[in-house]
């Protein structure tokens, strides 16, 4: 089958694709084509639907050509900040925060990190030991019989390990502290927004400190952004994300980390996330079968 000028793809679509793609799965996209205020004949909704889950996987695509650079330098930026922390302690009772050879690391670091029904500091140490019994399993594997390493654990942690810390850290103002070091920009970055949007305002209460406030603003902005990856892991919707906001989400997160992040993390300023809206898509489709 071979797209149109649009991009589209002619195709019929039989009920069946309910079977394959799932129930609800499916039903959702037709719901949204129904309730678009787009005109489409009811024979029609079911095509329209399909049109709108092969954008959806594009949109994801598109998406996740700028997710990771957002995941990677902030963690980055946290660990860093960590570890000089860490080596300003006396006495010094570990070296690192990163669990590798089963060591004890910094129980207040850990607090911020693992919650009262899981230790993800622990599991990713498991994790990282079943790569290395992957790797001795297969002599062809480019680091067969290597030891993990620390860049081995560090690498399991997931997304939500860092708005999670930020989040927690509300308890511990010390190291609060230590973790918005790794956003040195925040203030400009927040400045910014401000002018984007004047009526903006940050979290919290006239009661809470403007550095408490800012924290709470990176973790919120973290947290959308975490949450749409997480929906593209899972091979979910995307219909009602908006894109211009995670945009500006993920900009204000690389203007926080430093003043060059931006440019140089996004030279094409994630200009096709502007561009995604399912809305549009819809229309397009109506204004092709007029």
């Amino acid at each position: 089958m071979m797209p149109d000028g649009n991009g589209f793809v002619n195709m019929s679509v039989s009920s069946d694709v309910f079977r394959r793609l799932g129930q609800s799965r499916f039903q959702a996209y037709v719901d949204f084509v129904r309730n678009s205020g787009v005109s489409f004949a009811d024979p029609e909704i079911e095509e329209a639907a399909m049109v709108l889950y092969r954008w959806n996987a594009e949109a994801s695509a598109i998406l996740m050509r700028y997710i990771p650079w957002i995941e990677v330098l902030v963690r980055n930026a946290i660990d860093g900040r960590l570890r000089l922390w860490l080596a300003r302690q006396a006495p010094q009772s570990c070296d690192d925060w990163i669990d590798v050879n089963n060591t004890r690391p910094m129980d207040r670091v850990r607090d911020l990190i693992n919650t009262s029904e899981k230790d993800y500091l622990s599991e990713a140490r498991r994790t990282a030991l079943s790569k290395k019994r992957f790797w001795k399993s297969d002599q062809s594997h480019p680091r067969h019989g290597d030891e993990i390493g620390r860049d081995d654990v560090f690498a399991q942690l997931t997304f939500g390990t860092w708005d999670g810390m930020l989040s927690r850290a509300a308890k511990d103002p010390e190291l609060a502290g230590v973790l918005m070091e790794a956003f040195p920009n925040i203030e400009d970055a927040w400045e910014s927004e401000s002018c984007r949007m004047p009526n903006s305002s940050l979290p919290g209460t006239g009661a809470d400190t403007h550095e408490d406030r800012l924290r709470r603003e990176l973790v919120n902005r973290l947290k959308s952004i975490r949450v749409v990856r997480n929906r593209i892991g899972h091979d979910e919707n995307l219909l009602r994300v908006n894109f211009p906001k995670i945009r500006h989400d993920m900009y204000f997160v690389l203007n926080s980390l430093g003043a060059d992040y931006p440019k140089w993390a996004f030279p094409d300023k994630a200009e096709p996330l502007k561009r995604l809206n399912p809305l549009q898509v819809l229309e397009q489709l109506e204004r092709k079968g007029k």
